[in-house]
């Protein structure tokens, strides 16, 4: 069901967290609450400081695979490490490698064990460009958009992990600041499982700012919050031009974002623990969006 925009587009929706119908008293209980403090030291510098997106080391068979696939970006090389005994995903990224004019070398697996960013690169590893974001005007101007942004989260395998899902529940693009957010790193690269080489990343200056573009482009916003009075799953905008907005880790939406979003929905709690990882909450909101969609 469509909906129709009253007030001037503005449509707030407000309330307490719901858990099996009752109201929360923890007002942390958002979605993507508790997973905070987990990533690397490291990781944290690099994606408050980093510029651009990253992306041009890419690890694991899956992400590889598509990388090589995708045909969309420059690949320097590809290395894979020698005497892996399971050979499947790797035959098959030499084969695509091949096809593709791309170099493949064969190193020692220590020495592709000390090139590796991530925890497990499973024997292969390539470079490749950098991916290129895309202007979020481009995003919006989509008459089909299903857009998810992300406020502040700063864990590169949440990134990764909300990527993955996005693309397979057919969302036309994400959204992440350019400061105080994760970038495209080894590991959210890993994450993704090669969902980065399919789904348009762009950048944003600000996400208040942007959700005040959305709403100008008819594109209604649909923050995800303990709060929210909708139930995710029950949207009457889902089946509309949509940016679906998540919280960082630890503190949820920031106020001033979830001030600019026309609705806010919440995702019901029915067992013992209070919130849902940010990665989880994008699951169960993207497919119950892509669910509504399909529904028509």
């Amino acid at each position: 069901m469509s909906a129709e925009r009253r007030g001037g587009g503005r449509n707030r929706a407000g309330g307490g967290a719901r858990r099996g119908g009752e109201r929360g008293t923890d007002r942390g209980a958002r979605s993507g609450r508790r997973d905070g403090g987990r990533e690397e030291y490291g990781e944290r510098r690099a994606s408050s400081g980093e510029r651009g997106l990253g992306g041009d080391q890419v690890e694991g068979i899956n992400a590889v695979r598509e990388l090589l696939r995708a045909h969309r970006r420059p690949i320097r090389e590809v290395l894979i490490a020698t005497g892996r005994e399971e050979r499947e995903g790797i035959d098959e990224i030499v084969d695509l490698a091949f096809e593709g004019g791309v170099r493949v070398r064969e190193v020692a697996p220590a020495q592709l064990a000390a090139m590796a960013k991530s925890e497990a690169p499973q024997g292969v590893l390539a470079r490749a460009a950098a991916i290129e974001p895309v202007d979020p005007d481009t995003l919006l101007a989509d008459p089909r958009a299903f857009i998810v942004a992300l406020d502040g989260v700063t864990d590169p395998g949440n990134l990764g992990a909300v990527m993955r899902t996005a693309e397979l529940a057919g969302a036309t693009g994400i959204v992440i600041p350019k400061h105080r957010s994760a970038r495209l790193s080894p590991a959210a690269m890993k994450a993704a499982a090669g969902a980065a080489e399919w789904l348009p990343v762009a950048q944003a200056a600000g996400l208040p700012a942007f959700l005040d573009r959305a709403r100008r482009a008819g594109v209604w916003s649909v923050g995800l919050d303990a709060d929210g009075e909708t139930d995710v799953h029950d949207l009457p905008v889902a089946d509309a031009p949509v940016v679906l907005v998540l919280g960082a880790e630890g503190r949820g939406l920031a106020r001033l974002t979830r001030d600019r979003c026309e609705l806010v929905a919440r995702i019901d709690l029915v067992g013992h623990l209070d919130s849902l990882n940010v990665s989880a909450a994008a699951a169960v909101a993207c497919f119950a969006v892509a669910r509504r969609r399909a529904a028509g």
